[in-house]
């Protein structure tokens, strides 16, 4: 279809020459014009019309003419009467189409005319006749190649229904919107052509029916003709058979052929991507600032990199930077940038991870339409918006929006290289991309740069030698977009940079390897924080390991609905595509997705280390696209009665059975288990009948009950995720807030007797208190908007101050008081209790107005 697009609009390129060459005025006294006549079952108004024409034309028409009636599948006497006036009026003539279709009629007519102009009216004549021969003059001079009369100009006089007025004037607007053409009404019946003109654009109007007319006038305007609108005087015909709603629904779908004609994108693709945009909007920004400042750690960190540059670079935790985050800066870079420009607050903080978030539902839907379609591209885009675990990030300030984004950049740019004249330039731009996204949580990015590699070398069109290069060099473009920031960090004096956060050496390289590494696959340094819940194992950490760990009550309820649907269609596709030649690009897209969604299943249900459920959003562009590229597969094995039939009653059966079991883990939501099971059993039995068995109602009734029973339940997730308020450093998508309650970091505000206590004390301290851990210092950081030094880092486990270094800080004055939380988790193993046991016993408690805090004076504890 793309193919036959191309050539017609490279046909009609070629046909443009004749719009830039000046129309040569006819000869008036050779002149002859044809006017025709469709008609369809018009017996009884047929000679009336036919009538009152020929005296019109013959008292009025300076020129020669005829009068053509077009039978076009008449049952009621037309034709007789018809033949009737054609031996009475020597101007008259008959024509017999055995088909329906003005459209088709008036072309078959006009391309066998010889007239130097042919025209048509509509048999009730309800346009003036007096406006005939001054809409054609410009025809005649060549000032026009076409002329329509108008009932929309402002000179223009109609009398009709307010109903057909208001469908008429919002058709032809659309027309104009859509379309960007000029002409006012395209489809008032009283129109004329030269036929020079005619020959070169009828043969490339599709249409057979009403929508003619506007095909014509659209044709003409893009190759540069110029159309003469006339106003008219015009009246109703009540008798009108004319289906308004009906037709005007055809039209619009002709408007979209036709835009997709000359390489526009079709207006139902632009509707359908509209309203996902539209929904995904609605649904990340919706009332986003519900969730405060969500993971108070992160948020302290944003913070902070909205007042200090060094903060923003680093990913410091305070502005003071006395320690960073646990992951690298991209994230709290673009946070802070936000912040910079708005204010900090919980919207802008907010605000970039939703756009992320819609950024990366646009991304899916632009890799999988490029290759698979449409509708499969707008069932990609749909499931990885409303994907419940992707609802809960993108509306969250944990760094894994931002790794989802530029892995789903990385893999466009990757898909891209393969039919593009300048792959390295794609491959290097994925590669970027995929440092980026390493630099937002480091080597959970590199999990699928292994799949693009090999996928490239197997299956890319150029020479494998030249496959080769083009993968040195973008690996260059990823080694040095990767570790810029690691090296930028380890190259820095330890004394002009924050301390590297969750390590207990000061090294960017534990960082990487260690807690962000190693240790999240196999425990040890970056296990479970001590005093956190549940240890591996429990809920918010995944639960216990093996292969089925992704359907678990940890993972399966943010992430598992589709993952069987992906799986079958993904299956299914490089089955049907096995005798394909090696660079299939279909099948190469389809295999980077597969072994996307893969390899994440296989390290997030073997991992032994520290693993929380929303880290599967990462898997969400590779499920969104496998279920938008392998649904259709699936359904056309089904309805075209291939031997692979029973992939459809298999799919949905499998893809029931998940919802009911991940409904299965919570009590309450037994009547929507109910609906799923029911509407799951019913499209099944219904799909175990093979097509020609069944009516067109029964099968669209199993396509509803199939989309019920895999959609209900994650869009109930979703809708219930969004409305529900998250926090702290294990959110999950649930009808409740959080798999965990008490983390780390959900605190977001201090106590107010604490904050006016520190702020008018500060007295030019850099920390306005040390703690801790994290824990502690983000909600008075983000009550007092001044740094706050967390000793011991995220958990109060990192060992990054002595307790001679912390005296010499209180003895120059840049700490003064040490505040305990008693709701404080901190200062587990590996923590800095020899710090708090000090300050405890040497500094002096303070009396500051509150309960929930001990405030310790340290000014004279250092002497």
């Amino acid at each position: 279809m793309k193919a036959t697009a191309i050539n017609h609009t490279v046909a009609l390129a070629a046909q443009s020459k004749y719009s830039t060459t000046p129309l040569r005025a006819l000869n008036p006294r050779t002149l002859t014009v044809d006017i025709v006549l469709p008609v369809l079952n018009e017996a009884y108004i047929l000679e009336e019309s036919v009538r009152t024409l020929c005296m019109y034309m013959e008292d009025n028409l300076p020129y020669h003419y005829q009068i053509i009636i077009a039978d076009n599948g008449s049952t009621d006497g037309t034709r007789r009467v018809a033949a009737m006036l054609a031996e009475h009026f020597p101007a008259v003539r008959a024509v017999c189409l055995p088909e329906k279709g003005r459209g088709r009629a008036l072309k078959q007519v006009w391309l066998q005319s010889r007239a130097d102009i042919v025209s048509y009216m509509d048999i009730d004549l309800s346009t003036n006749l007096g406006a005939f021969v001054p809409m054609i003059t410009p025809l005649v001079t060549g000032d026009a190649a076409i002329a329509v009369g108008s009932r929309l100009m402002k000179e223009s006089q109609t009398t009709r229904g307010l109903k057909r007025d208001i469908i008429s004037r919002c058709y032809n607007r659309l027309i104009r919107w859509t379309m960007h053409t000029k002409f006012v009404d395209a489809q008032c019946g009283f129109k004329a052509i030269r036929r020079d003109v005619a020959q070169q654009l009828l043969p490339h109007v599709k249409d057979t029916a009403w929508f003619f007319d506007t095909e014509l006038l659209i044709k003409a305007e893009y190759e540069g003709y110029m159309i003469h609108e006339e106003p008219v005087e015009w009246i109703e015909d009540t008798d009108s058979r004319v289906h308004i709603v009906k037709t005007a629904v055809e039209d619009i779908k002709d408007l979209s052929r036709v835009r997709g004609e000359y390489g526009r994108v079709a207006l139902f693709e632009a509707a359908g991507f509209g309203g996902l945009l539209l929904i995904t909007a609605a649904l990340y920004l919706w009332n986003i600032t519900i969730n405060g400042m969500a993971n108070s750690y992160y948020a302290a960190a944003a913070q902070a990199a909205s007042v200090n540059w060094t903060a923003w670079l680093f990913g410091s935790l305070d502005a003071a930077n006395f320690m960073s985050v646990d992951k690298p800066p991209v994230s709290t870079m673009i946070m802070g940038l936000f912040d910079r420009v708005f204010g900090f607050s919980s919207w802008s903080m907010l605000l970039p991870h939703a756009l992320a978030g819609v950024a990366t539902v646009v991304l899916v839907y632009m890799a999988v339409r490029r290759w698979y379609g449409v509708k499969s591209a707008l069932i990609a885009g749909a499931v990885m918006a409303l994907t419940p675990v992707a609802v809960l990030i993108f509306r969250f300030n944990n760094p894994d929006s931002f790794l989802t984004l530029f892995l789903t950049a990385s893999a466009y740019a990757f898909l891209r290289a393969f039919d593009s004249k300048k792959p390295v330039l794609w491959l290097s731009a994925a590669g970027l991309l995929a440092g980026f996204a390493f630099n937002t949580k480091m080597l959970q990015d590199l999990l699928v740069l292994p799949v693009m590699a090999v996928l490239y070398i197997a299956c890319a069109k150029p020479a494998v030698m030249t496959r080769a290069w083009h993968l040195g060099v973008a690996g260059i473009a990823t080694v040095a977009s990767t570790f810029w920031w690691s090296v930028l960090v380890w190259l820095t004096p330890a004394a002009y940079r924050p301390w590297v956060g969750s390590t207990n050496n000061n090294d960017i390289w534990s960082l990487i390897f260690g807690y962000n590494g190693f240790g999240r696959l196999f425990g040890g340094r970056g296990g479970v924080p001590g005093g956190v819940g549940g240890g591996p194992g429990g809920v918010g950490f995944g639960g216990e390991t093996g292969v089925l760990r992704i359907f678990n009550e940890s993972f399966g309820p943010n992430i598992a609905w589709l993952v069987p649907t992906a799986l079958i269609g993904g299956g299914l596709v490089i089955w049907l595509l096995r005798h394909a030649p090696r660079d299939n690009k279909e099948r190469a897209g389809v295999l980077l997705w597969l072994g996307w969604l893969f390899i994440h299943i296989v390290v997030f249900s073997m991992t032994s280390g520290t693993i929380h459920p929303y880290y599967v959003v990462a898997m969400a562009p590779a499920v969104a696209a496998l279920v938008g590229i392998g649904v259709l597969y699936i359904w056309k094995a089904y309805t075209r009665r291939t031997h692979v039939w029973w992939i459809v009653p298999l799919t949905i059966a499998t893809t029931t059975i998940t919802s009911v079991i991940m409904l299965g883990y919570r009590n309450d939501w037994t009547i929507l288990m109910w609906i799923v099971g029911v509407a799951g059993v019913a499209a099944t039995g219904i799909a175990v009948i093979l097509p020609p068995r069944i009516s067109m109602r029964l099968r669209r009734m199993m396509l509803a009950c199939a989309v019920i029973s895999a959609g209900a339940a994650p869009i109930a997730y979703s809708i219930s995720t969004v409305m529900a308020a998250h926090s702290g450093s294990i959110p999950t998508a649930e009808p409740n807030a959080s798999a965990m309650n008490n983390t780390n970091n959900e605190a977001a505000s201090a106590e107010a007797a604490l904050v006016k206590f520190l702020l008018a004390n500060q007295q030019g301290a850099m920390w306005i208190a040390a703690v801790d851990s994290a824990n502690t210092s983000a909600p008075i950081q983000l009550s007092t908007k001044q740094p706050v030094m967390a000793i011991g880092g995220f958990n109060g486990s990192d060992s990054a101050l002595t307790l001679q270094s912390f005296k010499q800080l209180v003895a120059t004055g840049k700490v003064r008081y040490y505040v305990v939380d008693s709701r404080s988790r901190g200062g587990g193993p590996g923590g800095n209790s020899d710090i708090a046991q000090w300050a405890a016993s040497l500094g002096v408690k303070i009396e500051y107005g509150g309960t929930q805090y001990a405030v310790y004076d340290l000014k004279n504890a250092a002497l």
